[in-house]
């Protein structure tokens, strides 16, 4: 192979595995963001048909069950269709213990795209890069178990190459699909010189393909005469696992209700996935807590309410909320909390900036306590991505709660928490925007109440627009710690 033209690799990846976003898109993210393999696929093969090439193209096993056709076509267009992974990390970081896991998922994604094309699959490759290895990876032992051919897996720093399990190596030209999709969704919580870099490869792609194009005459696999395989046998169904011990998921009467009010403001983009990272949240904390949600839409003036009435349908445990106007986050928090009965009543940010699974810690942490509130500017918390003239006015103004206050709360203005409701229900509320969080926490600390921080990381929203106006936000915070000085807020 190396003494031929290098062989033309185009990965259909999903366009937020850019690699230049590892360390700002959060895996717990992936799943939020609309997947758009398929159009980058398509995109690409009409690239290519074009210029008469023949490629490899790397793809998800998503792709199975959302473009089997698409798939079919590019292989009787002349293509190979090779297995394209993801993992949260790069393949040389995966842990010793975690591997195992790693290679029977590599199992049965490759089984499925096996049965969408016909034909057995040769290649691999993982999204990420890895460092120059010293020695033979620990993956491509296990590939070779499997029965693949060669590893296309980049390596951070080197042209392209692609490593044939039984040795030998040759040189590849490599391709990111996702720059021919113009109308992926633009994620806003990002630095924006790393956005920048991002939609300026979306620039002049199709060309550069054509030109990459030229004189791919031969895929990967029939570089290295590597002929067409059967499909292998579908792996063996896992065994179901078994019941988890009484001692692990206390009866229902033993856990506690858990009423999680979601506020949401012209949303409708994030709706969907919302309900699904909520499902996964109530399967998370069933030995924690009985959950139930209250989703309230604060005045939308998009499809969010008409979103929310669909998908809250036919699911069990929803309720909804509805104001007529925009009143604020606090009310729509308020609002929530009593169009339910639950004992406690969590508060999560319907763009999912923090990641709610944190509740697992939070919510054993109110029985010694009214409220408890997540909380990035403890020692132990993190921000990312958010900017740091922002984090600026947040930390200060927390900074002037506190020691007007006396108190050791770290974080002051944070949506997302536990409260017991009874604690705070039928306490005056002010300020329904996002003031009414610092007004809350101030008014249990008065009546002698407890408020507990569970270190957690706020990121930017990723998808849509913030509904804070900063100016209006900071003069009134101003406004409430003067009333707060003058023991007004009690």
């Amino acid at each position: 192979m190396s003494s031929l033209p290098p062989a033309l690799v185009v990965d259909t990846s999903e366009w937020f595995l850019d690699e230049a976003w590892r360390g700002y898109v959060a895996p717990r993210h992936w799943r939020r963001l609309p997947p758009r393999a398929d159009v980058a696929l398509q995109r690409a093969v009409e690239v290519l048909a074009s210029s008469g090439a023949r490629a490899t193209l790397l793809a998800p096993a998503a792709l199975a069950t959302r473009a089997p056709g698409l798939l079919a076509e590019v292989v009787a267009a002349g293509h190979e269709v090779a297995l394209s992974v993801r993992s949260p990390q790069p393949l040389d970081e995966v842990p010793e213990s975690e591997r195992a896991r790693f290679v029977d998922a590599w199992r049965e994604e490759r089984a499925a795209l096996e049965a969408a094309i016909g034909r057995g699959i040769h290649g691999f490759a993982a999204v990420w890069s890895v460092p120059q290895p010293a020695a033979v990876p620990w993956w491509r032992a296990a590939l070779g178990e499997l029965g693949f051919g060669y590893d296309a897996t980049p390596i951070a720093g080197r042209e392209h190459e692609v490593a044939a399990l039984d040795g030998r190596s040759g040189r590849a030209r490599r391709f990111a699909a996702w720059r021919l999709d113009g109308e992926q969704p633009r994620l806003m919580g990002l630095p924006r010189d790393v956005r920048d870099a991002h939609e300026r490869q979306l620039e002049g792609a199709a060309a550069e393909l054509a030109a990459l194009a030229a004189g791919a005459d031969a895929p990967v696999a029939a570089r290295l005469g590597l002929g067409v395989e059967p499909v292998r046998p579908l792996p063996p169904a896992a065994a179901p696992p078994l019941p988890a011990p009484m001692a692990a998921r206390p009866p229902s009467a033993a856990r506690p209700r858990l009423a999680v009010v979601v506020p949401l403001k012209d949303e409708a983009v994030g709706v969907p996935s919302l309900f699904v990272e909520l499902e996964l949240l109530s399967s998370a904390l069933a030995d924690v807590a009985a959950c139930e949600f209250v989703m309230v839409d604060d005045g939308s003036a998009d499809e969010t309410w008409p979103l929310l009435e669909r998908l809250a349908r036919n699911r069990r445990g929803f309720r909804l909320v509805r104001h007529d106007v925009n009143r604020g986050v606090a009310a729509a928090i308020r609002s929530g909390m009593q169009a339910t009965d639950a004992e406690l009543v969590a508060s999560i940010d319907g763009d999912l900036s923090y990641d709610p699974m944190e509740l697992r810690h939070m919510v054993p942490m109110i029985a010694d306590a009214d409220v408890v509130t997540s909380s990035p500017y403890h020692p132990d918390g993190d921000v990312k991505n958010v900017p740091e003239w922002r984090l600026f006015l947040s930390r200060t103004l927390s900074r002037c709660y506190r020691v007007l206050l006396g108190s050791r709360l770290c974080t002051w203005t944070s949506c997302f928490r536990v409260y017991r409701r009874n604690a705070v229900l039928h306490l005056p509320l002010h300020n329904p925007g996002f003031l009414g969080t610092a007004e809350l926490a101030v008014r249990v600390l008065r009546r002698g109440g407890t408020v507990a921080e569970h270190p957690c990381t706020l990121e930017a929203r990723l998808l849509g627009f913030s509904k804070m106006r900063v100016l209006r936000v900071v003069l009134g915070h101003l406004r409430l710690l003067s009333l707060v000085a003058l023991r007004v807020v009690r």
